[in-house]
């Protein structure tokens, strides 16, 4: 504007064309503006008009305002080119917190239709899986108690068969200690395939339990029977066992002999008192306390009729201990045949177990 208004005095325009040049420029035309009286000449209006054309006129105003929007243009692009370099513009964009939730909030009423069916369908499924896990499981369970009750009750009805062989050697007069010991180990085996049976049959829902525990109850009645028969063998094999009784002078040797005699005497007690309570033992078991002390006093019969060279008495005398212990033999050979019978009773009367 300034620009516009120097040029009109420089050019020492009249009022009236000042007035027209601003109106045409877009200007108010009441801006002040200093003028002077002179007088002009018709030479000096056409002079005016010659030199001052429209076209001179906005060459002359747009070069400062080029110059001035050549140098903004530059300053508005070095300062734009620096925000945009260091400091992004939503930075200065303020957070609407209120927008936000609402934003939200929408999203969440959005979701809502299908989150909870999803939710529920979810659970749903866990817990149909759960149940499925567990059922098969408990099946399986079921299938590995009922394949492991099978396998104890078909190797304790099998192992039971064996009882009758075993009677047979637990009670037979002529027998090596290989087949007791292999009896005893049988045994041991069959008393602890009952145990397992005994003790799964409480998981079992098919068989009556009370019957069975009375099924079970002779059968562990005879096999520990049995094992009580061969640790009474085993400890009767010691009890007044003899070798050979010297009757002759030349064969005697009084203290080698005398060591002998009382040890035999103190081992059999030793055994005696070891003996198990069997009940058709318990005549022999008082035979034996009786040959035990009866050959206690035949021993010492038979040392003093040595030591007095009486060698026809010494004789007679080991003929009865002899006797002694012969008696006794035939009271236990008695005793294991009544029990073999009565084990035999007792295995007839068994069954299969379920």
């Amino acid at each position: 504007m300034m620009n516009i208004i120097e040029f009109l005095k420089r050019n020492n325009t009249k009022s009236n064309n000042k007035i027209k040049i601003l109106d045409i420029l877009g200007f108010e035309s009441d801006i002040p503006i200093e003028t002077s009286t002179y007088t002009s000449s018709k030479n000096d209006i056409l002079e005016f008009e010659n030199e001052i054309t429209f076209e001179n006129l906005i060459e002359t105003i747009q070069e400062p305002v080029q110059q001035k929007t050549s140098v903004n243009s530059t300053i508005d692009e070095y300062f734009t080119a620096d925000k945009i370099d260091k400091t992004p513009t939503d930075t200065f964009n303020p957070l609407n917190i209120t927008q936000q939730i609402q934003k939200v909030w929408s999203d969440l009423e959005s979701r809502r239709k299908w989150v909870g069916p999803l939710l529920i369908g979810s659970l749903v499924v866990f817990t149909i899986f759960i149940g499925i896990n567990t059922f098969l499981n408990v099946q399986e369970e079921q299938t590995q108690i009922v394949e492991e009750t099978i396998a104890v009750t078909t190797n304790s009805n099998e192992l039971i068969e064996l009882l009758p062989t075993l009677i047979e050697i637990s009670t037979n007069t002529f027998y090596s200690k290989y087949d007791v010991s292999n009896a005893s180990a049988n045994l041991q085996q069959i008393e602890s395939s009952l145990i397992q049976y005994r003790s799964n049959l409480e998981s079992r829902n098919d068989v009556d339990l009370e019957t069975v525990n009375q099924t079970l109850i002779p059968v562990f009645q005879l096999v520990n029977e049995l094992d009580l028969v061969i640790t009474y063998r085993i400890l009767n094999s010691e009890i007044l066992i003899y070798g050979d009784l010297p009757t002759s002078e030349e064969d005697v040797n009084i203290d080698i002999l005398t060591l002998e005699l009382s040890d035999i005497i103190a081992k059999s007690k030793v055994n005696y008192d070891q003996l198990p309570e069997i009940e058709e033992f318990q005549n022999h078991k008082n035979l034996v306390n009786i040959a035990i002390s009866t050959a206690e006093d035949l021993h010492g019969r038979y040392l003093g009729a040595l030591r007095n060279n009486e060698y026809e008495v010494a004789a007679s005398i080991a003929t009865a201990i002899k006797l002694n212990k012969e008696t006794e033999l035939n009271a236990f050979e008695n005793s294991l045949d009544v029990f073999n019978e009565n084990a035999v009773v007792i295995y007839d009367n068994f069954s299969d177990l379920p």
